[in-house]
């Protein structure tokens, strides 16, 4: 009898991996011109800092998703929505279920690196999901998935991908592995963008800006349509990053930076970084305690504008 048991057990085992390893893959859709339309209204709320469109927007979404589960723009829209309901969650009161975002964004992002594989945005925000998730959930294994899925988006788009991986680990004490890694994966970031190794002691790169791209890898680095102060963003969360480190030198040279760009002084969140260098002093202190509802004074990573810092026109 135990031989029988044995025999059927190690048969239903063989019969289950060949079905599964035989099962046809999803094959990748293009987007339908009603998913288009969706797409539309999903920039317009993001440039337009629309948080409070967000529910509506992931039901219609969804509605698409469940007319196509094949077409991973919408799958990947649908998961940014969720990330951004879930990285700003600090505009409304706390709740608990908060953590449900970040598993949806985290579902909705693998799923859309199964129909476009060589797309590195979306294997980078799965994987950041990933890590995100599994830190919530004290899920070491997931963590460590999360972590090398994440050194597969760096090697497939390392000037998109670095920001990625770094903005992700900020989220850990200033005195952590994970934090440092993080930062310095932010200088190296600068390294790549720029093309040369950058000064660790106050850079100044304004003489950078002229290799501003628009076309190619390298223009993650700068302003684009999806993200009109990208650079901006960036310069913010590494002055962040740099000042809770209590690097102050090198963290005022960083907000400097952000004020390169022409667009500035149209950015919606250059008051924060103006409040930020008249405190630079305070900051260890403040950007290390500071509650995460307190809207200007808590670190980007964890701030009302941590995807809007980058994302929203004005």
């Amino acid at each position: 009898m135990r031989l029988l048991l044995a025999l059927a057990t190690l048969t239903f085992a063989g019969c289950s991996w060949l079905a599964t390893a035989t099962a046809p893959a999803k094959v990748a859709n293009p987007p339908s011109d009603r998913a288009q339309l969706q797409a539309r209204a999903f920039w317009d709320a993001l440039h337009n800092g629309q948080y409070d469109r967000i529910d509506d927007l992931l039901e219609s979404h969804m509605q698409v998703v469940l007319s196509d589960p094949a077409d991973p723009l919408t799958l990947s829209h649908t998961g940014w929505l969720h990330a951004w309901k879930f990285s700003e969650r600090n505009r409304k009161a706390p709740s608990a279920r908060s953590v449900e975002h970040a598993t949806e964004a985290r579902r909705l992002f693998e799923e859309a690196v199964l129909l476009a594989p060589d797309e590195a945005r979306y294997r980078g925000f799965y994987a950041g999901f990933t890590m995100a998730e599994a830190g919530i959930l004290k899920n070491e294994k997931q963590l460590r998935q999360g972590y090398y899925e994440m050194k597969h988006a760096v090697a497939m788009w390392p000037e998109f991908n670095l920001f990625t991986s770094g903005y992700v680990m900020s989220i850990n004490p200033p005195d952590s592995a994970p934090f440092k890694e993080g930062l310095a994966q932010q200088w190296e970031t600068l390294d790549v963008c720029f093309g040369e190794k950058i000064s660790r002691d106050r850079p100044d790169l304004g003489k950078y800006m002229v290799l501003e791209a628009t076309e190619g890898p390298k223009r993650a680095c700068w302003n684009s349509w999806i993200a009109p102060h990208n650079f901006e963003g960036f310069f913010l969360n590494f002055g962040d990053m740099l000042a809770r480190a209590n690097d102050l030198p090198n963290a005022r040279a960083m907000y400097e930076a952000a004020r390169l760009p022409k667009s500035y002084v149209q950015w919606p969140y250059r008051d924060v970084l103006e409040r930020r260098l008249a405190r630079l002093e305070q900051l260890p202190v403040v950007l290390n305690s500071a509650p995460p509802n307190e809207a200007e004074m808590t670190s980007m990573i964890n701030s009302r504008f941590s995807c809007m810092a980058c994302h929203q026109k004005n």
